[in-house]
């Protein structure tokens, strides 16, 4: 009778210890879309081999940081699949989209740039 009350106390402390956990996870969900975004503009060109890892590493930081983050592709017309990754990656809620080079719009929002184009052979 000792054990059956012991692992009813276990099992209700199991229990408002994951209500606890789940009101907190809401609540950060809740006030990060009232946080200013992080935009990033990602610069691609023949880039295959490093957008994913450049993409999956500002998602990391924006998941521990706790703030929101935009991403926008500019594709400069790659030889390789980076356009296709473009396409893929742009369906993501994280991404706002495609974006051109030199879109007046997206040079004055302030946007961090990074730069993943390739230095082309012979150049």
């Amino acid at each position: 009778m000792e054990e059956l009350v012991v692992w009813l106390l276990a099992a209700f402390g199991c229990c408002s210890l994951l209500v606890m956990i789940a009101e907190q996870w809401t609540s950060r969900m809740n006030s990060m879309t009232e946080l200013p975004q992080e935009h990033y503009r990602l610069l691609v060109h023949n880039s295959e081999q490093v957008l994913e890892r450049a993409v999956r590493k500002l998602l990391l930081r924006s998941y521990w940081s706790g703030k929101p983050v935009r991403i926008t592709l500019i594709e400069e017309g790659s030889t390789d699949d980076s356009s296709r990754m473009v396409t893929i990656l742009a369906r993501e809620p994280y991404c706002c989209g495609l974006g051109v080079a030199d879109d007046p719009v997206e040079l004055a929002t302030g946007a961090i740039v990074i730069d993943l184009r390739q230095k082309r052979e012979g150049a």
